[in-house]
Order: structure tokens, then C-alpha cells, then sequence
């Protein structure tokens, strides 16, 4: 089948200017044309195709949260415990994985989850077992011996290069499609702050040897400016935080193209954890750690760091009015960024981030159709990325509030998808 989608703005998620009166055609799965819609080449409907006037809505990318933890819990334990018996947590994060999609976000990266579950949701959905966003995932964060994530059951301890790279192979023979590290520490464990240092020059370059031999990307948590220059030097891919640092690491990143995942609403958002009861030494360091990080990020912007979307907040949970991936977006035009960059982030930068930016990520001939369509003009006023309408992946629709498509989306009866870890699923 061929759906027309006419009368739309076209924002396509390559940093280019809205195309203000245009066509996108999926077929299936695809989406097989996009442009003005009085440009010549433009395709005619025919009998059997489905048209969709958008009256004046912007059509975009699917969004992309490339830092998530689908299982998350709040608030953190203090100590390894396992909340979840692994049948349930599987369950659980395909829970999220759908609030996420419903929500506008249809690709994921997951950077620590227990017992692998994140890849067995992640393999139902590519295997057409269930519907769902797309996922890539890193199996269980490594993090040394006592390090951040010590009191979570997402990490696994290592030490030496040996152990690291033995951890680094485990997760590999998992399914792993990258492996993330915990190299400082950060605000989600007590007794340590976000520029500690934790894993040795050594371990890191185990970790990164191991990863680029097998074709996959290292990310890594990290804080402070000199961890932030030690992991660009030792090859890390993307920086995971980036809680401080200054003009000199931001540079470093830009001219080495190492990716950063800022996460502001971690540290900007601080209505969330008190409305969790996170424990005060918790919320102190998110509080203590708010400026620096807002003002690294702009460091950042300013030195042309390639800059992706993730949250550390499941996608869905509700942020100020909207939801965490959305506002994620908001906070990156807050430190600098363009609405249009801003959404160039949260799709084909992430998408290039997650190797697959010739699959997704931008509206062009040939990719998949994921795509969603929002109220209002999101590349000039980024709030109104909030009034998302539609939500379609590989062709399919999950979400449909426009009065003129027949197509019901994703429906389970009894269970409202929404609440993220609000929602009374424990």
C-alpha cells in the first residue's frame, strides 16, 4: 500500500530548512518519495493509495534516545539488589520499549541492562515476534570493582586489562552491538563524584581494543575534563554525561569526532528525583553538578561536538509537561543548539551515533518509514515537538491522532502506555 502525505511541512532531519509545502510517500515499509509537492518528478496517486492531508503539520524523523535503561528503578538501591525476577524484567522493558515508541521515540540504545534482557526484547522485535521500537544494546555496563554502578545489577565488575577484556568479550558473545564503560564516577552511586577516575589508561584501551576489533562502538560515562581527554585520546567512541570539562576537552572531541550524550535532564530536571524520594546525597550531587554540566554542554556546542539525545531517563517518563526525550531536545536549544540542530541530534546524529543512518534517522528515498508528525513548526518554536499526532515505524503506525487516517495504532486494551517509571508496574 501507498500512503500519500500531502499538505505537510517536510523537516528531514539533516539540519536542512523545512521544505514548507510538502509530499512524502510510504509504500510498506519505505518511504519512496519526498519533496515539494508541485515539483515535477512528484508521484500521482492512484486507485488504492491512501492520502492523508496533514493540514499544514511537520513531518519528521522518528526520534532516536540513544541513553537508556529500560529496567530503571527509583530510587537507586544502595546496595546489589535485583528488584526483578528476570522474567518480569524482560516484560518490563518491552513495557517501556512501547511507551517509548507510542511516545515519538522509535529508536533506542540501551547502556546497561541485567541478565541480557535488553537484547532478548531487542531480538522479538527484530524477529517480527512483537511489535516495538528499534534497539541496539550493550548488554551490562563494565565498571571496575567497586566503581560507579557497583549498587546496580546493570554493571558487571572487572579489573586489569585481562578482566576488562574478558567482560568486553562476554558481552559481545551476548549480542552486544557496543559496550559501555563506567570510566569516573557519577551521581547514581554513593561516595564517589562525577570527575573520579576509576579505570586505568590500560583497561580502557582493553575495552576499546576489543570493541573496534569486532566492528562496535565504546561508550563511556565519564566526568571531569581530564577523563574526558584521557577517553578521546584512548580511542572511546562516544561520551556518555560529560558532567564537566573544559574549552580544551570540547575541542579535543570535536577535532577527534567523538560523539557526546549530554543527559541534562539528569541534572536539569531535579523536580523529577524529588518527586521519586531519590536519597538527599543523590539529589545534592545532581544539584551540585547542574551548572557545570549545562555549561560544558555549551562548550561543546560551541566546539562543534557532535551532539546525540539520550536522557538516562526512560523516554516516556513525564518531564515538565512532556516527556524525557522531548525535553532532552528542549534543554539542547537551552544549551545553544538550533531547534533544527537540536532535532538534527535527536535523529541523524544519533542515527549515525547507532550505525544506522542508512536505515533511519533522515526523511529520504529508500529509508524506513519511521517517521512522526507533530502540531506546529518544531524547527522554529521546539516546544511544539510536544504535540506529537503521529508515530510510524517501518511503515506501520504505533500512535494516530490525526482525524483523517484510518489506522487505530497501538491499542492494549486495560493498559495505558504512559507514566514511565511513574506507572505502578513494580
Amino acid at each position: 500500500m501507498r500512503t500519500f502525505f500531502n499538505n505537510c511541512r517536510l523537516v528531514d532531519g539533516t539540519g536542512a530548512r523545512a521544505v514548507e509545502s510538502a509530499l512524502v510517500v510510504v509504500t510498506d515499509d519505505q518511504i519512496t518519495w519526498c519533496g515539494p509537492a508541485d515539483a515535477a518528478e512528484a508521484p500521482t496517486p492512484v486507485a488504492g493509495d491512501r492520502q492523508v492531508d496533514l493540514a499544514g503539520r511537520t513531518l519528521l524523523p522518528g526520534l532516536f534516545n540513544v541513553h537508556v535503561h529500560l529496567a530503571l528503578r527509583l530510587p537507586f538501591p544502595e546496595q546489589r539488589i535485583d528488584p526483578f525476577a528476570p522474567g518480569y524484567r524482560a516484560m518490563l522493558i518491552y513495557r517501556r520499549a512501547l511507551e517509548a515508541i507510542y511516545s515519538g521515540t522509535t529508536s533506542l540504545r540501551a547502556v546497561g541492562e541485567a541478565h541480557f534482557m535488553d537484547i532478548a526484547v531487542r531480538n522479538a522485535i527484530n524477529k517480527g515476534v512483537l511489535p516495538g521500537p528499534r534497539i541496539q544494546s550493550a548488554g551490562s555496563a563494565l565498571i571496575a570493582t567497586g566503581g560507579h554502578g557497583h549498587n546496580s545489577v546493570s554493571c558487571i565488575e572487572a579489573d586489569g586489562v585481562d578482566g576488562f577484556r574478558r567482560a568486553a568479550r562476554e558481552q559481545l558473545r551476548a549480542g552486544a552491538d557496543l559496550i559501555k564503560i563506567c570510566l569516573t564516577g557519577g551521581i547514581g552511586t554513593p561516595g564517589e563524584q562525577p570527575a573520579d577516575k576509576q579505570m586505568s589508561d590500560d583497561e580502557v584501551a582493553a575495552v576499546v581494543e576489543v570493541a573496534h576489533g569486532a566492528n562496535k562502538r565504546v561508550a563511556s560515562h565519564t566526568g571531569g575534563s581530564q577523563p574526558v581527554k584521557d577517553a578521546v585520546r584512548l580511542g572511546v567512541d562516544c561520551i556518555e554525561h560529560g558532567y564537566q570539562f573544559d574549552e580544551e576537552a570540547a575541542q579535543m572531541m570535536a577535532e577527534a569526532g567523538t560523539f557526546l550524550v549530554p543527559t541534562l535532564c539528569v541534572t536539569q530536571e531535579l523536580d523529577y528525583m524529588r518527586r521519586h524520594g531519590v536519597q538527599e546525597w543523590m539529589l545534592t550531587k545532581a544539584r551540585a553538578a547542574a551548572v557545570e554540566h549545562l555549561n560544558s554542554i555549551r562548550r561543546a556546542v560551541a566546539a562543534g561536538v557532535t551532539l546525540c539525545v539520550g536522557t538516562d531517563l526512560l523516554p516516556s517518563d513525564p518531564v515538565d509537561g512532556t516527556v524525557a526525550t522531548i525535553r532532552e531536545v528542549e534543554l539542547l536549544v537551552e544549551a545553544g543548539l538550533s531547534p533544527l540542530d537540536a532535532l538534527r541530534a535527536a535523529t541523524f546524529n544519533s542515527a549515525r551515533l547507532c550505525g544506522v543512518e542508512r536505515l533511519t534517522g533522515t526523511i529520504a528515498a529508500g529509508k524506513q518509514a519511521d517517521l512522526i508528525v507533530v502540531d506546529g513548526r518544531p524547527d522554529v518554536e521546539i516546544r511544539d515537538l510536544r504535540q506529537v499526532r503521529l508515530v510510524m515505524k517501518d511503515g506501520a503506525v504505533f500512535r494516530n491522532e490525526l482525524p483523517n487516517l484510518d489506522a487505530p495504532g497501538l491499542a492494549l486494551p486495560g493498559v495505558e502506555l504512559a507514566g514511565g517509571t511513574f506507572a505502578r508496574v513494580y
